[in-house]
């Protein structure tokens, strides 16, 4: 099973809609087909945001987590966080340095400009930084040819 790192704005994304790739990877932690994980640092950051910009959603996204129950992996140390530091930027440090330490199959995240377009981001932390729908993808190739998924449907 493909153990997938959300970032805030994957996890934003599928309390804000119940359509699109995000909520789809929900689905597929909800099926078991992935073990989401995430960091107490993507918490604070989810449901400020969601408090800032769709405090309607809130109620969903607890609702998210109770159904999924994501891994929690430890907050990291700040000399950890210094570390990445040197080529992330400063707000997504704590939660690349948490990455790192999961040791995920995937990090899904939608922010291009400071994690996906920047090459050195994934290159030095060794992970492998995507979209939601390239794991929806992946998942769905998987359980076609045969792999970890379960044939008998929903």
């Amino acid at each position: 099973m493909n153990r997938v790192f959300f970032d805030a704005s994957a996890l934003f994304a599928a309390a804000y809609s119940e359509t699109g790739s995000a909520r789809d990877l929900i689905r597929l932690a909800i099926q078991k087909r992935i073990q989401a994980v995430i960091s107490p640092e993507v918490l604070t950051e989810t449901e400020r945001n969601l408090t800032k910009k769709a405090p309607g959603k809130l109620e969903a996204f607890k609702q998210l987590l109770a159904v999924i129950e994501p891994e929690i992996v430890p907050s990291p140390t700040p000399e950890v966080v210094w570390e990445i530091e040197q080529y992330v930027a400063q707000k997504d440090a704590p939660i690349i340095a948490a990455a790192i330490a999961a040791k995920p199959d995937y990090v899904v995240t939608y922010d291009r400009r400071d994690l996906l377009d920047p090459p050195e981001v994934a290159e030095k932390s060794g992970l492998k930084i995507v979209t939601p729908d390239v794991v929806v993808t992946a998942v769905g190739e998987a359980d076609s040819e045969g792999g970890n998924g379960d044939a008998g449907g929903e």
